[in-house]
């Protein structure tokens, strides 16, 4: 009899291997609302991000995968590192698989506007069997597989992220391959990291916020909008699979509004998906559907998806290396024109960017004072400590304005402005407008 149950349990556990190697790895087609659950490099988010997921694949049919995830991400403030958990059980037929890890990502600047972000996480994992469905639930070799199959979990990736929009990833996300059938511990565990490859192309381009006008009545004033996300994004994944199940998934979100959006994927060799969504500054709602006749026709009443996003705290800021400021730059002589005092601006995002007009100029103004003597002191001060100070003086105010950057290019002062009062102790600095009279 034992012999007998050993070879029944053996059967149903390369069943479920089988399945297994069908779907090694759990599917999310949220994954363009919580990238973290394939890589462990987009652990570095702006705000505390926590994240549920619930997926019943394939209704109506008899054990099919149901899939549930919590996560959790951060950026640790003021830093370069990030931090991440994940919990997810996948119930496959009589197999359930419940896995829990950690997660630290590192980013790198690689220019003013682009990164690259690695991250490891490690874990545990665990299979166990659903005993309702076993005839001898008392069996020696159930009590042998259940006593000896937690085994390691880990993943590893990488993500290159450009502030034009473009993210190109690259993850292994599981190091150590889970095996279902053997008496799998932590002393015997092989390292596969190459079995499974998940690359990703997806392009997600954040608005900064901006000036613009608007009327309220007969009133019209400048006011600043929200950051949001550009209309469009794009993703391309591509899964790799020893075991023959390679995949390839484009899929296209369009934002309809700052709160609402709507998507389409398509997964070879399966078919379509349709995804919808609402969200707020806090919030994230998610869901997603794959129809009935996926894999074939009639093989089930469909797939759904629901995941449930909430972001805490406030944003958090990563550090970056002092930019190369351009007042510290050498410049040559420039032509001297009669300059026209016109307005000061404290808040550089108050600039209205008028590039394409050549008769305004843009000084970035450290300091004004009421006489040349002590202009000229503080001028030759900034000269030593390598600044290219000058001093304008405005006949209309009858004041002399210390000055380490002109340009006629409005985001050029701007952006120096910025600079300079985050990585400088010239932190009066801000933004002059004159007219050039030639």
């Amino acid at each position: 009899m034992r012999n007998f149950f050993n070879c029944f349990i053996g059967l149903l556990l390369g069943v479920a291997c089988t399945s297994v190697h069908a779907q090694n790895y759990p599917v999310y087609n949220s994954f363009y609302l919580n990238p973290f659950l394939y890589n462990p490099a987009e652990a570095i988010t702006e705000y505390t991000e926590i994240y549920a997921l619930h997926r019943q694949q394939w209704m109506s049919v008899e054990g099919a995968p149901v899939l549930s995830s919590l996560t959790f991400t951060t950026l640790l403030n003021d830093s370069r590192a990030g931090i991440g958990g994940k919990i997810t059980s996948y119930k496959r037929g009589l197999l359930n698989t419940t896995d829990f890890s950690l997660s630290y990502a590192y980013g790198i600047p690689t220019g003013q506007k682009s990164w690259l972000f690695m991250g490891l996480s490690g874990g545990a994992i665990s299979n166990s069997i659903d005993l309702t469905k076993i005839t001898d639930p008392n069996d020696p070799a159930i009590a042998n597989y259940l006593a000896n199959n937690i085994q390691p979990a880990a993943s590893f990736g990488m993500l290159y992220r450009t502030g034009g929009g473009l993210n190109v990833g690259i993850s292994l996300p599981q190091l150590f391959p889970s095996t279902f059938n053997s008496d799998a511990n932590f002393a015997n565990t092989t390292v596969k990291p190459t079995d499974n490859v998940f690359l990703t192309i997806y392009y997600k381009r954040k608005l900064e916020s901006q000036m613009v006008s608007r009327s309220s009545g007969s009133i019209r004033k400048k006011v600043k909008t929200e950051e949001s996300v550009a209309p469009l994004e794009f993703y391309f994944n591509y899964k790799y699979s020893k075991f023959g199940n390679s995949q390839f998934e484009f899929l296209t979100k369009l934002n309809v509004s700052q709160n609402f959006w709507v998507g389409a994927s398509y997964r070879l060799p399966y078919g379509f998906t349709g995804n919808l969504g609402i969200h707020t500054q806090r919030f994230v709602f998610g869901y997603s559907y794959e129809p009935g006749n996926q894999p074939q026709n009639g093989f089930s009443q469909g797939t759904h998806e629901v995941v449930l996003g909430l972001k805490l705290g406030q944003p958090k800021k990563f550090r970056r290396p002092a930019p190369v400021l351009r007042s510290t730059l050498t410049q040559p002589p420039a032509e001297k024109h009669i300059a026209r005092f016109q307005e000061t601006v404290d808040d550089p995002d108050q600039i209205i960017q008028d590039e394409g007009q050549a008769s305004k100029k843009y000084y970035v103004v450290v300091r004004l004072f009421n006489e040349f003597t002590p202009a000229d002191d503080y001028k030759q001060k900034l000269i030593k400590e390598k600044f290219n100070a000058d001093i304008f003086y405005n006949p209309a105010d009858k004041k002399y304005y210390v000055h380490v950057l002109e340009t006629l290019k409005a985001a050029e002062a701007s952006e120096e402005v910025k600079n300079l009062k985050t990585y400088t102790p010239l932190r009066q600095a801000r933004v002059l407008i004159v007219t050039i009279s030639k």
